[in-house]
């Protein structure tokens, strides 16, 4: 899979832009602040419909414009696939989304047209945060994955939202209604998540042991939730919601169920949060990413576009030689103030970024 064209209207710092990037490495050279990123989170948000750094829309649309526009479009081997997304500043105003031309009747839809595995600075929040930076991480690689994971989770969200409406409002009688539905909603996101973390760590693994060059430090990633060990899902949730529900009363809001789950990370048989260096959590968090990139390229046949953002000028020099001989099959995006952060990266394509205008060096 490789980017033929995107093209940015009103877009953060862009009032128009195209670009066209070559196969392999392109390289966006330009100093902090400039835009670099802004082009990776377009990618990004064509790719599963949101940003990687916002949940406000508004905050991507340029100063006093009301509207914004981003299209992509990808060769696949089976052909090409056209995406686009419009933003607006009200906030009534629900983002369009276009897939081959034609206006997408829900979000799910854009899913796997174009699919991308992000690297950045904040990945370190993978190893530091709490269980829905983790749980997103696994959301946002399912759902490009496959749509019916997208939809499955957008029906828990949706019925868990209710729920805890109606507790909040002491409407205790219609809680069995939605039980039943977060029960059904909640078998496979869980059966799909359960998965999906028996492979990622596999390949984590592999990738840790690789780019920290050090046989000894065994990464490990294990799924971890009320349903990990369910062999029936949907019964496992209707008994634990059930045995949770005055609990639930008491706090108004619901405590059991796959909106807790979490994915625990360990090094030598230890919480890498508590005991990682900042090089180990860095490199968990690299092996992370890999291990998703390994995964979509397994399931499409073709590996996901890469978008690095000023992430090896963090590594050392053995490192960022790894990292970079692991993703030398992808079409990538890098970003970088200073280009000797990328030496051995061979980029077929250097651009300079400044006051939102792109130039070739």
């Amino acid at each position: 899979m490789r980017i033929t064209g995107l093209r940015l209207r009103d877009f953060r710092g862009y009032q128009q832009v195209m670009l066209s990037p070559p196969e392999g490495v392109t390289m966006l050279v330009g100093e902090n602040g400039a835009g670099k990123t802004n082009l990776l989170e377009a990618v990004h948000l064509c790719c599963v419909g949101r940003s990687h750094r916002t949940s406000q829309d508004k905050e991507m649309i340029r100063k006093d414009q009301e509207t914004a526009a981003v299209q992509l479009t990808v060769e696949k081997n089976d052909g090409k696939h056209e995406v686009g997304v419009r933003l607006f500043e009200n906030a009534r105003k629900r983002k369009v989304v276009f897939v081959n031309g034609k206006t997408a009747s829900r979000l799910g839809e854009l899913m796997g047209h174009a699919t991308c595995v992000i690297f950045s600075p904040e990945d370190l929040s993978l190893v530091k945060d709490g269980p829905q930076v983790r749980r997103r991480f696994l959301d946002i690689l399912l759902s490009q994955e496959q749509k019916a994971y997208f939809y499955a989770l957008q029906t828990y969200s949706n019925a868990l939202k209710q729920r805890n409406a109606l507790l909040k409002q002491g409407e205790i009688r219609q809680l069995s209604a939605w039980d039943e539905q977060l029960a059904m909603a909640a078998a496979p996101v869980v059966r799909l998540r359960r998965a999906a973390c028996q492979q990622l760590h596999q390949k984590a693994q592999t990738h840790y042991r690789y780019i920290g060059g050090r046989e000894e430090e065994v990464f490990s990633l294990s799924y971890q939730g009320h349903l990990a060990e369910a062999s029936d899902i949907s019964d496992a949730m209707m008994k634990g919601l059930d045995a949770s529900r005055q609990e639930d009363i008491r706090r108004q809001t619901t405590s059991f169920g796959p909106h807790r789950d979490d994915v625990i990370l360990s090094l030598k048989g230890e919480p890498l949060k508590a005991f990682g260096s900042q090089g180990q959590m860095r490199t968990a968090a690299l092996s992370m990413k890999l291990a998703a990139f390994d995964l979509l390229e397994s399931i499409q046949g073709e590996p996901p576009i890469l978008l690095l953002d000023d992430v090896l000028s963090e590594l050392d020099p053995d490192r960022r030689r790894r990292l970079i001989a692991r993703i030398g099959r992808a079409q990538a995006l890098l970003t970088c103030t200073d280009p000797s952060d990328y030496i051995g990266a061979r980029p077929a394509c250097v651009l300079r970024v400044a006051n939102g205008t792109i130039t070739e060096e």
